[in-house]
Order: C-alpha cells, then structure tokens, then sequence
C-alpha cells in the first residue's frame, strides 16, 4: 500500500505538468498559436504576424460561408471581423459592395 502511494506522488506531477510541457515545445499552427497572448500596441512584437494569421483566417471564413472573396492584406483582421458581422445581418435587397464602401482605403 505504501510503496503504491508513493509512486502515485512521484508519477501525478509528471501527468499534471506534461501537458504544459508539450505545449511550451510545439509550434505555432495558425491562429491558434496566439491563443492567450497580450499585445500591448499594434507596435509590439508579434502583433502584425498574429494580425496576418488572424486576416487570413477571417477572409477563409467569409469565402465558406458567403461566397465573398476579400484579399486578406487590403484589410486589417478587425475590418474583416466588422466585414464579417455586416454580411451576416445584410438585407437581400443590399449589394455586398455597399458593405465593403466604407472599409476601401
């Protein structure tokens, strides 16, 4: 019995702490790698490779559900998630190009 518990104490912090191990070791894999990261400005670091991922992800999301095609670098992530929101509650008799007017730099 003891010898039982006291390989259960030595073998539950591995079990526990090998998933954050792992995880620390694996390589970003789109937008997800940037899952709970802070970005202070839009200056810092990692920003405009998460911005990218982001608006690549955005801009596939839109083509499968509406049919749309929109360049993912002519738009910032944020403009394709409000892009994204007016498609959903368009009215029928509105033009997509309606929508888009007021995000053309």
């Amino acid at each position: 019995m003891k010898s039982t518990t006291i390989l259960l104490l030595i073998i539950s912090p591995v079990l526990i702490l090998a998933p954050c191990i792992h995880a620390k070791k694996t390589p970003r894999e789109g937008i997800l790698g940037y899952a709970g990261q802070y970005f202070k400005s839009p200056s810092s670091r990692d920003y405009s490779s998460y911005n990218r991922e982001m608006s690549m992800y955005v801009a596939k999301r839109i083509k499968a559900q509406y049919n749309v095609d929109l360049d993912y670098t002519s738009y910032s992530a944020f403009d394709l998630l409000e892009i994204e929101a007016l498609l959903r509650f368009k009215k029928s008799d509105e033009s997509v190009e309606s929508l888009l007017k007021p995000f053309q730099k």
